[in-house]
Order: C-alpha cells, then sequence, then structure tokens
C-alpha cells in the first residue's frame, strides 16, 4: 500500500483563537444571564433527582428523624426553619411536585422508617394511579451512580451562582411552551408546561417564587395554565374500576401506615389549603367525604383538615395552590401546635416534637 502524504496543517494563532472563542461563550452565557435576570429569575438550587436521592440517604441515618412527603403543596407550604426552631428537628423534605406520594409511603414503609412521617394529602393526585413521573428520584435513592453522585455534587455550587441554570430556562423547555399551531376546531393542543413557581434551598424547601406575589401578569399566567389542567377531561375506566382502584389503594396506604407504626413510626395526614378555582374543582370532583375521609379511616391516623381549624384558614395563595412564603411560618407554627394536641389526644408522644 502507498504511504498516503500527510497534508500540513496551515499554521494558526490557536492562542488567540481559543481565547477568542472563550471571550465569546463568556459574552453569550453573560447575556443569557442578564436576560433572565431582568426577568426577576436568581440562582435557586434545582428540585433534581439527585438532590431527592440526598436527601433521601439521610433518613437513613440513626436518630429521630421528622419526614414530610407529599406534592408540590408539601414543598411549599411547610417552613422547614420554622419547624426546626419550634420542634427541635428540622424535617428532611421528600415531596415530589406533580405526583401522589403513595410510592415514597411504600418505600419508607419498606426501608422500616420508625420516626413521624407528615404524609400531604391533595385529593386530586392522591387517588391517581402511578403514572412514573418523578419515579427515577426513588429509584436513583437506591441505584444512583458514582458518575450521578458526582453530577450532583458538581452541579449545587452552579446551581448557587446562575440564574439560567434552571428547568424553567432550558432551551427546550423555552421552545417546548411556544405556540406552534393556532386554535382551531378538532385539534386539541398538549397540556402546557408548568412554568416556574418555587425558588428551592439545599434543605428542598421550596419557596413560593415571590413574583407570583408582586407580578399581577406572572400570577394571572400561572392561574391560566391550572385552568387548562382542571378543566382538561381524561379517559376514564369504568365507574366498577374505578372503585376498586380506590378499594386498593385505600389497603395499601393501610398496610404501609401499620408497617410504620409496627417499627416505631407513627404517620399524620395533612389537608393543605387551596383556594379560588382550584378549591372549586376539588371540591366538585373530590369531595372530603368521599376523598378524606375514607383515606383518613382506612389508615387510622390522625387527618387535620385546613378546613376544620381557623388557625390554618385564610393564608395568601396567589395561584390558588401554594403559599405565599410570606405566611409559611405562621402556618407552620399553627399545624405543629394542632399535630401534637391531636396526637396527645390519642395518648401517643412523639420525640420528634419535643423542643
Amino acid at each position: 500500500m502507498a504511504d498516503i502524504p500527510l497534508r500540513p496543517t496551515p499554521g494558526q494563532p490557536w492562542g488567540k483563537l481559543a481565547l477568542l472563542m472563550s471571550l465569546l461563550l463568556v459574552m453569550g452565557m453573560g447575556t443569557w444571564e442578564g436576560y433572565w435576570r431582568s426577568l426577576q429569575y436568581a440562582p435557586s438550587y434545582r428540585g433534581s433527582d439527585g438532590l431527592w436521592a440526598l436527601l433521601r440517604r439521610q433518613v437513613d441515618r440513626p436518630g429521630p428523624a421528622t419526614v414530610t412527603i407529599g406534592s408540590s403543596r408539601t414543598l411549599s407550604d411547610l417552613n422547614l426553619e420554622t419547624w426546626r426552631d419550634v420542634t427541635g428537628l428540622r424535617p428532611i423534605q421528600l415531596a415530589l411536585e406533580g405526583t401522589q406520594p403513595r410510592a415514597v409511603l411504600d418505600d419508607l414503609a419498606q426501608h422500616g422508617f420508625s420516626g413521624l412521617l407528615i404524609v400531604g394529602l391533595t385529593p386530586v393526585l392522591f387517588t391517581l394511579p402511578d403514572t412514573g413521573y418523578r419515579a427515577e428520584a426513588v429509584r436513583r435513592y437506591g441505584n444512583e451512580s458514582p458518575s450521578q453522585w458526582l453530577g450532583q455534587q458538581i452541579s449545587m455550587p452552579l446551581e448557587q451562582v446562575l440564574a439560567f441554570y434552571n428547568f424553567d430556562t432550558a432551551l427546550f423547555t423555552v421552545i417546548e411552551r411556544q405556540t406552534w399551531w393556532p386554535a382551531r376546531t378538532g385539534y386539541q393542543p398538549p397540556l402546557p408546561p408548568v412554568r416556574k413557581l418555587f425558588n428551592y434551598r439545599r434543605t428542598r424547601q421550596a419557596d413560593l417564587w415571590t413574583k407570583l406575589d408582586d407580578d399581577a401578569e406572572y400570577r394571572e399566567l400561572a392561574r391560566d395554565i391550572w385552568r387548562e389542567y382542571l378543566n382538561f377531561k381524561p379517559d376514564l375506566p369504568p365507574e366498577d374500576v374505578l372503585r376498586q382502584q380506590f378499594e386498593n389503594m385505600l389497603q395499601e396506604v393501610r398496610s404501609d401506615v401499620e408497617t410504620i407504626r409496627a417499627a416505631g413510626g407513627e404517620v399524620v395526614f395533612i389537608r393543605l389549603p387551596s383556594n379560588g378555582e382550584f378549591r372549586a374543582v376539588e371540591n366538585g370532583a373530590f369531595p372530603r367525604e368521599r376523598v378524606w375521609q375514607p383515606i383518613i379511616g382506612a389508615a387510622g391516623v390522625v387527618g387535620i383538615h385546613f378546613e376544620d381549624y381557623p388557625a390554618l384558614r385564610g393564608m395568601s395563595l396567589p395561584e390558588w395552590s401554594h403559599m405565599s412564603t410570606r405566611d409559611t411560618d405562621r402556618f407552620t407554627r399553627a399545624l405543629i401546635a394542632i399535630i401534637r394536641s391531636q396526637l396527645a389526644a390519642r395518648g401517643v408522644e412523639r420525640q420528634e416534637l419535643t423542643p
């Protein structure tokens, strides 16, 4: 085989080119960062699967533990720092937005959880079958690879520096929420992506973004998105199938609660506030006598419904479903007092609630 002649690479000022590309990269990132900051975005931890798994592993440490599970209302309405100030113990926040918490309840039961478990019950989500949304977080707890662990450690410092390093500002997310096709008869557009609602702390405390309090236009955008979800009509199975699914769910919840109690733990269910159009749909489709009461009765637990306690009512819910951070301290203090009182009425005392 004949030798293939080598084509020499022309001499180039590679150092200057590298510097130029670096400057262009920094300028591009700076422009993108400046754009999002002009819209009041700020650096915030990401509510990622990796952060959830990091917190989940804390449950396995010896000693008393309070754990909170549920959906996004549990993330936003409970002030973890206030809880620590009152009880001396900061809860481990394992709620996952947009999900029903039964998979996490079962995970804790199967791993011998023996602390105090606070379960947030959002009627529209709790009764749903497991769709697999955010299931990767639970799987990652037991199967996280070294590269995933390292990626999470590298990511967290960046999350506290870059405002655009956020799920809501990701390029493909921005593209997805554009309106590509005009409204027309017979076309059912997909449900819109939920916009940014929270700023996360490392503890997975989700503070409702103050823009929802202060910016009427953005607040109405969030409400419009909820309207589309609330008006969505899914295809449901026959009534007898739904009834059997509900009975199966009650049995699963009862079994998990009994398993936790057998290990020395205790479970409390809470119904966190909603109002406006969100509450109207919940009252109509998921009345408490058909959802809340059967679940509390089957589980045999203390159930605290915000409607039953004046101290838990009257909080600001800018987009009808999540509490303004300005009210979470007051709400959390009142909730802890009620939990203590209701457990004491059953003769239950928990060290997790003792300051």
